[in-house]
């Protein structure tokens, strides 16, 4: 099958336009097109055929958008912003596996159901609900819907399967034990196929073919059942993880040669089943067979062509020995998570009591050191502009950055400070010059303080800055402070005596708030 980007996109045009039915057909693909990556899927039901890797991945989704109508725009483009408010709505209450169930109903049943000012929290509570049939029968009844279970949950099988929700990652810019197994129960929850040599990917007609040609004794007719579904062998599994690119979406089989029996040769910490600790994204072996340990006694592995990515109890299989991964990091989720959440005493205005609640989380959340950098996740690209503006102060660092603080949220001295300021609560963002907080250097801010003293002289308001000449702290209270160090440190918490500190300031750019039991106090 041949497809060109104006056919292509032609053809998802005249879909879009169809009758009510066909829309059903399509709209529960469609529905996540707040992700156009999936395009490929929806034309593939679409269109009733099958298309090849190359052609999914050669389309130019733009296309797609430009061909629609002005009224087929507006439309999607209503889409995505529904679809937006669904994901905020569920990330606030910790649902995140459910956004894409939840943006597929919505797009695909809710055209006439009236939606009044808290519609889309109202909505979002109704996920709490885990049990599926529970769920559709929930908001059959609170939404006077007409929604079919067993034709929603085809639909969704589908989408599950082909499609890789990074919703239910932690971090996907470092490769964690969290992750790991987060990656390895969405395997088995969309039921992923096994193929003998297939890496994770769709296993379009060509791959299938190619595989067929190479491994023409491993690839029998019993593999033919799991086409256009994603794929792993038993090893892949874990390298799939390891393969996949967050930014392209893609997963690119190169590197991690090593058989399963070297890799757990090469391997630091290990130890027999009976010392198996309760982390999870510990790997387990049992001959030439790896698990991914998922927590609760479960272990999830590629078992086999007739069975596919499987979940079982770990006493149920012959593992043997356990291991930490070498090209992973371990920790508890706090070391990876990127969210920013602390408790604030007054969201409606920047003070200095929810200024030390913001850096006690960045303290908490192992937030790095990048010069010129206020709060971000530190990707590649941003790395690369803060090395062309700031020269050696970030390139004379950039072997230790990438080890150390790639994936994490990052911040200078006054970074960290300006961070806050900000920051916009209710989009997540960090707006440069945002909120009335000017972009200074430390020097600058403590020029800029009307309030301000030699540090000998410093009250007990926690929100204060500390400074020296170059350099500034947030003192946190009871003799403490936390500031983004160096490159090397990144956020610490050190006492206030002992340091270089020389002078105490507010800072202008914030209100400094009086907390009292049943009142607040606002002094500038």
């Amino acid at each position: 099958m041949s497809v060109t980007v104006a056919a292509v996109a032609k053809k998802v045009a005249v879909y879009l336009a169809a009758d009510k039915r066909t829309w059903k057909v399509i709209g529960t693909i469609i529905g996540i097109a707040i992700a156009i990556v999936l395009l490929p899927v929806m034309l593939l039901l679409a269109m009733g055929n099958q298309l090849t890797s190359a052609e999914t991945q050669s389309i130019d989704y733009s296309a797609y958008v430009q061909n629609l109508s002005a009224q087929q725009q507006m439309r999607f483009s209503q889409m995505e912003s529904d679809g937006t408010a669904i994901a905020d709505a569920l990330k606030k209450l910790g649902l995140q596996t459910q956004i894409v169930k939840a943006q597929m109903i919505y797009l695909t049943y809710f055209e006439n159901v009236q939606k009044g000012e808290n519609f889309f929290t109202e909505y979002a509570n109704c996920f709490t609900e885990s049990d599926d049939k529970k769920l559709i029968d929930s908001l059959n009844q609170k939404y006077g819907l007409g929604i079919d279970y067993a034709e929603f949950m085809r639909s969704y099988a589908v989408i599950s399967n082909v499609s890789i929700d990074e919703n239910r990652f932690l971090n996907s810019e470092i490769k964690n034990n969290i992750d790991l197994a987060r990656w390895a129960e969405n395997a088995y929850e969309t039921q992923w196929g096994y193929v003998p040599h297939s890496d994770g990917n769709v296993l379009y007609v060509d791959l299938y073919q190619s595989l067929q040609e190479q491994y023409s004794d491993e690839i029998t007719e019993e593999c033919d059942k799991w086409q256009s579904r994603r794929t792993v062998d038993n090893y892949n599994l874990l390298r799939s993880y390891l393969w996949y690119n967050a930014e392209s979406r893609m997963i690119a089989a190169e590197g991690y040669s090593e058989t399963v029996q070297e890799l757990y040769q090469s391997a630091s910490v290990k130890g027999g089943m009976d010392t198996l600790p309760s982390t999870i994204g510990t790997a387990v072996i049992g001959g030439d067979i790896i698990g991914i340990y998922v927590g609760d006694g479960n272990v999830v592995y590629a078992k086999s062509v007739a069975d596919g990515v499987v979940q079982e109890s770990i006493s149920d299989g012959n593992w043997t020995a356990w291991f930490e991964i070498p090209w992973i990091q371990y920790g508890e989720e706090s070391n990876f998570s990127n969210e920013i959440q602390f408790e604030e005493y007054d969201p409606a205005v920047k003070n200095n009591l929810d200024l030390v609640q913001w850096a006690i989380q960045a303290h908490e959340n192992g937030w790095g050191y990048v010069y010129g950098t206020y709060g971000n996740v530190l990707t590649e690209s941003l790395l690369q502009d803060r090395a062309s503006v700031f020269g050696s102060q970030v390139t004379s660092y950039m072997d230790f950055i990438r080890s150390n603080w790639m994936g994490k949220r990052t911040a200078d001295c006054v970074g960290l400070i300006k961070g806050y300021g900000w920051y916009n609560r209710e989009s997540g963002e960090i707006v440069v010059g945002s909120n009335g907080m000017m972009d200074v250097t430390a020097n600058d801010m403590f020029e800029a303080a009307t309030v301000k003293g030699t540090i000998d002289t410093i009250p007990e308001v926690p929100g204060l800055a500390v400074w020296h000449h170059g350099h500034i702290g947030i003192y946190i209270g009871n003799g403490e402070v936390i500031e983004a160090m160096n490159t090397t440190r990144g956020v610490t918490r050190t006492k206030l005596a002992g340091r270089s500190w020389t002078h105490w300031l507010q800072i202008p750019y914030i209100s400094y708030v009086e907390e009292k039991e049943n009142e607040s106090t606002l002094e500038k």
